[in-house]
């Protein structure tokens, strides 16, 4: 065999391995596409968990009762019955007003140390505050003691 033919066999030899290689890497590369493609789904770890639970036991299905009695089937009604009045639906109508401050109840002051430790603040919790609403009614909030 001459040179140059040997110099070509070598040449066809590396460019197929060189194309084999190629082809290798791509299959790898699908391969790891899958892959992150199912542990970002959770596929294959859901599949293996549900591997490990037994599936649970299906109802038995009732048989069918055949109808009985004479009276066909047919569409129920009522007589309509209007409300009692048309005044509001209850709750609280909106805005609520505070008729005067003097009304409030507090609990007993509490004295409550700063964060640093070095001065004290003497505090009183709301205790009850009265408001009236909209429509007049009084409503009274009531409320537990932060301090203690």
């Amino acid at each position: 065999m001459a040179l140059g033919d040997e110099r070509r066999a070598s040449g066809r030899t590396n460019a197929a391995e060189r194309q084999a290689i190629g082809k290798n890497n791509a299959a790898e590369r699908r391969a790891i596409q899958t892959n992150n493609t199912n542990e970002r789904r959770g596929s294959s770890i859901q599949d293996d968990l549900n591997s490990l639970i037994r599936p649970e036991k299906q109802a038995a299905q009732l048989r069918t009762v055949e109808p009985r009695g004479s009276l066909p089937a047919q569409r129920g009604s009522a007589p309509y019955v209007a409300p009692k009045s048309a005044a509001t639906g209850g709750g609280i109508a909106s805005p609520l007003v505070e008729p005067t401050a003097t009304t409030r109840e507090y609990f007993p002051s509490a004295m409550i140390p700063t964060t640093d430790g070095l001065a004290w603040a003497r505090f009183k919790s709301v205790k009850k505050v009265n408001m009236t609403d909209a429509n007049g009614a009084e409503v009274v909030f009531e409320y537990k003691n932060a301090l203690e």
